[in-house]
């Protein structure tokens, strides 16, 4: 479906979704503690090194890819720089908005769950946010 829209939109969602997809499990490391097992824990460091300055950083990246896509869009006509309605700046907005929900649905039930988060939540985190990005572009399209 996205590449029938645009093979260039095709392009900018994937490097979207991916790095908006990788940045959640960031969120989670910083907002839930670590239950795994500690001892053989790949997970563990990675818990203890998630600062605030890290977790800032890794959200200006992710905007900072967010603005690429964007400019891009607008610079290989994608969309006109003049569209009145947005549609595909939309598009993006509701494709954010699905990750987002789709994390804030997984950090709850993890919280739940477990009382926290392992190294298998991050990577459900990370494949099912990036699911969920491709979606909602799909379903605003």
């Amino acid at each position: 479906m996205l590449g029938e829209a645009s093979p260039a939109l095709m392009v900018l969602a994937l490097l979207a979704a991916h790095v908006v997809s990788r940045t959640w499990p960031l969120l989670t490391i910083r907002l839930l503690t670590h239950v795994g097992d500690t001892a053989g824990s790949k997970s563990k460091p990675l818990a203890d090194q998630i600062s605030g300055a890290a977790l800032r950083t890794g959200l200006i990246w992710c905007f900072m890819v967010l603005a690429l896509v964007i400019w891009a869009q607008v610079d290989m006509n994608v969309i006109a720089p003049d569209d009145q309605n947005g549609h595909l700046l939309q598009a993006l907005l509701q494709a954010l908005l699905a990750s987002g929900l789709a994390w804030a649905v997984l950090a709850r039930w993890f919280f739940r769950r477990l009382g926290g988060f392992t190294g298998d939540c991050l990577g459900a985190t990370q494949q099912l946010c990036e699911l969920a990005f491709y979606l909602g572009l799909g379903v605003s399209l």
